[in-house]
């Protein structure tokens, strides 16, 4: 289900969450939330995705927690709306990307965007578990 969060300042962006974990897994469960929206908990199926939309501000910041078989950890999905994610987002992800994927796979989580080129997403690893 996709939430549509407004701001004030910029163009809508999105945050899409896909788990691309190994099939026959326990439950991923993610917990996404900024300073003003809490998402709630969420348990995507293997193979979904669960997505946002808002329209930022310059201080728009929303992080996720993740946890999954045993392992749990919780970092910012978004907090720049040039790369997604300050930092680590420049160099990959394109300038003035507004949709974000993350990708949750057994071996940790990849940041991407919409390739619109190849007709796909792209994504490079960001963090292990």
């Amino acid at each position: 289900m996709a939430y549509n969060i407004q701001g004030y300042f910029e163009e809508k962006h999105e945050v899409h969450v896909h788990n691309d974990l190994l099939q026959n897994t326990p439950q991923l469960e993610v917990h996404c939330a900024s300073g003003d929206d809490d998402l709630g908990h969420r348990y995507p199926g293997i193979g979904t995705e669960f997505n946002w939309s808002f329209c930022p501000t310059f201080s728009t910041l929303y992080f996720c927690h993740f946890w999954w078989n045993g392992k749990d950890l919780a970092f910012d999905v978004f907090n720049d709306t040039d790369a997604c994610v300050r930092y680590r987002g420049h160099g990959f992800i394109p300038y003035d990307t507004t949709d974000c994927h993350w990708q949750v796979k057994d071996d940790g989580f990849y940041i991407g965007y919409f390739n619109q080129n190849v007709g796909q997403v792209i994504y490079t690893k960001y963090l292990d578990w």
